[in-house]
């Protein structure tokens, strides 16, 4: 954000300029904190049913007197499951999206083309904000051998496991019948098959997170007067 505090400040009177730096951090943390709501409920707003997880991805860093600016970003770290910084700005630039760990597994084990991407089939178990469950997906690489760690938990079906769990479902990755379905991760039911994540090329995705526009239009609307209020509180204070 361009600050105009030397504007501002020209225009005021018997002003005490070591006024300026405290009243200045202020002023740029209240607006952080207001950046930050706005992109929060953009979030809610452009993304269809949004996890927590991703509501509460941006954070907020605020301003003091000997480092005037605030930052509000994406959160590039997580203690369990996927930082924010891995798949939230390619919402916000557009582009192609990075592989998903799960993705990772299947190609490192010849399961899936490493330039194809899994996307849900029709019978995928959904959670409740869209996505296949993780509980599925910890069945998948488990019944398919391409155990990994998932979100903390870790998938490991070995043939120990499967004689004690025989009800456990039976996937399989490659195309059903005679070769002619799409190709992806299907659960055997009797005779058939059920699409349980379809392969496809890679996926672009268009900006739909305008991170950026929401940012500037309201620190264009904020920052002026929450300074100007700021610095007449720390001049009223002498």
């Amino acid at each position: 954000m361009r600050d105009n505090i030397d504007k501002i400040v020209k225009g005021m009177r018997g002003l005490s300029r070591n006024k300026v730096p405290i009243a200045a951090a202020k002023a740029l943390t209240f607006t952080a904190e207001r950046v930050h709501i706005a992109e929060k409920e953009e979030i809610a707003r452009v993304f269809d049913r949004p996890t927590r997880w991703t509501l509460n991805s941006i954070y907020k860093r605020s301003a003091t007197a000997t480092r005037l600016f605030a930052r509000v970003w994406v959160k590039d770290e997580a203690s369990s499951g996927v930082a924010a910084s891995k798949y939230l700005p390619v919402h916000i630039e557009g582009g192609n999206r990075p592989h998903k760990r799960f993705e990772k597994a299947l190609i490192h084990y010849g399961l899936m083309p490493a330039d194809m991407y899994a996307v849900p089939g029709r019978r995928a178990r959904m959670d409740g904000s869209g996505n296949i469950s993780r509980g599925q997906i910890v069945q998948i690489l488990s019944a398919l051998g391409a155990a990994e760690r998932v979100s903390g938990f870790m998938a490991n079906r070995t043939t120990r496991s499967k004689r004690r769990n025989r009800n456990a479902p039976d996937y399989f990755a490659g195309r059903p019948g005679n070769g002619t379905g799409p190709l992806g991760i299907w659960q055997r039911i009797g005779n058939g098959a059920r699409p349980i994540l379809i392969f496809v090329k890679r996926p672009t995705y268009r900006r739909r997170f305008d991170f950026y526009g929401v940012a500037n239009r309201v620190a264009a609307a904020e920052f002026e007067p929450l300074f100007r209020r700021a610095l007449a509180r720390e001049m009223a204070r002498d």
